[in-house]
């Protein structure tokens, strides 16, 4: 058998496994996360253009909307939706690909949030992660507040730009998550996921953004846990679930599994990984999360799998190992460990983004907000770790 005719059967071999390779060959992108409360986006220009000196062809923009109670959302703490607009539209006028990633926040985290003046009395304003709201995704704040304007101010962004002659950039399809880590939510009510989705494709056809825009669902790490996960839902539930993902454009996680899962099992925890080594663990977590989960426990065909992205990745103070934690500071000879870890960590995602082999991944995210996340330290200068900042934009094409 020639070359090619081996190619074609290992071709057909991964896709009958569901480990089809990305389906643009070459490098995928990576991009910049863009959190933003009210008033987060009066810099935007500037912003952006950090992100593109630093060599980021992609940015999501993460507005920030907090869950005050029963689904209830506090628009008057969020972006406005014309402001998002006008800083999608900067992002696309740059040339920059563009993800808008609605996150619901913890009210305790909101500014000026004081527990002892506040009028909200239930236990959701004192829920400290998305993961565990129990928002109806059909209740009017979640699909007529907050999806459905969402939709429409990209309608008219999109228009704007359309009418514009001096605009010639060529876009590519925006993503909007229609939900971010809301594990719970999903867990419980997958049957109004679907109907949301049901939703949000009639007004996308209706606004003539079909093909413009996909529609897509970002997951918790927790996804890729069976039983955090799937393993707590009814067959019924399990079903639904399928039915959801089935008519999604995209699918993304937040990726913040073990990154030491490839290292001989000896070996870990005494030494760093290497970045192959990285990469590889990058793809083993993709590989069971498509076998094991979409596959194995939702009974999904490879063929019905939506293209699949890596919606946020980062390195918190729980190192490789751990990566999604975030919690405690470090001092010393351990900061400067820890922040090698990081830059080790960044290094291996650019490693696996490089390589086709056993990646379906058509993009990844870096989260960018935070003390040992906010690399380039454009959200508090305190924050910057310019090892792994430097590897970012060496790994980029840019500038730190």
């Amino acid at each position: 058998m020639n070359r090619i005719a081996l190619s074609a059967v290992f071709a057909a071999l991964l896709l009958v496994a569901g480990l089809a390779p990305a389906a643009d060959a070459g490098p995928a992108p990576l991009g910049a996360s863009y959190p933003c409360g009210r008033g987060g986006l009066a810099d935007a220009g500037a912003r952006l253009d950090r992100m593109r000196g630093a060599g980021f062809p992609a940015v999501a923009f993460v507005p920030n909307y907090p869950y005050v109670g029963l689904n209830r959302i506090d628009f008057a703490a969020a972006p406005g939706f014309d402001e998002l607009g006008a800083a999608v539209e900067a992002a696309l006028r740059r040339g920059m690909s563009v993800v808008v990633k609605p996150h619901l926040e913890p009210a305790m985290y909101s500014p000026g949030f004081d527990s002892l003046k506040s009028e909200e009395h239930g236990w959701r304003i004192r829920t400290s992660w998305r993961g565990f709201f129990d928002v109806d995704p059909m209740s009017v704040d979640y699909r007529e507040g907050l999806i459905l304007p969402t939709l429409a101010m990209l309608k008219k962004t999109l228009s704007r730009l359309d009418s514009d002659p001096a605009f010639t950039g060529k876009m590519t399809p925006i993503r909007l998550e229609l939900g971010t880590e809301l594990m719970d939510s999903v867990v419980y009510q997958p049957e109004r996921w679907k109907a949301l989705l049901q939703a949000a494709r009639k007004e996308t056809l209706r606004l003539g953004l079909g093909g413009r825009v996909l529609l897509s669902h970002n997951f918790s790490h927790h996804f890729e846990i069976p039983e955090d996960f799937v393993n707590r839902m009814p067959p019924a539930g399990r079903k639904a679930l399928a039915r959801y993902i089935k008519g999604l454009d995209a699918l993304a996680v937040s990726q913040y599994m073990d990154l030491t899962a490839a290292q001989p099992a000896a070996e870990r925890g005494t030494r760093l990984p290497t970045v192959p080594e990285i990469a590889e663990a990058l793809r083993l977590h993709e590989r069971n999360l498509r076998r094991d989960v979409l596959q194995g426990l939702l009974g999904l065909k490879p063929a019905e799998l939506p293209q699949f992205h890596i919606g946020e990745f980062g390195v918190g103070r729980g190192g490789l190992r751990h990566p999604n934690l975030w919690e405690g500071t470090v001092s010393g000879a351990e900061a400067e460990a820890l922040a090698h870890e990081i830059a080790l960590g960044h290094r291996g995602l650019l490693a696996y983004l490089r390589e086709d082999g056993g990646r379906t991944a058509r993009s990844a995210t870096l989260w960018l907000t935070g003390r040992y996340y906010d690399l380039f330290g454009w959200m508090n200068p305190a924050d910057a770790l310019p090892e792994a900042a430097a590897a970012v934009a060496a790994g980029l094409g840019g500038k730190p």
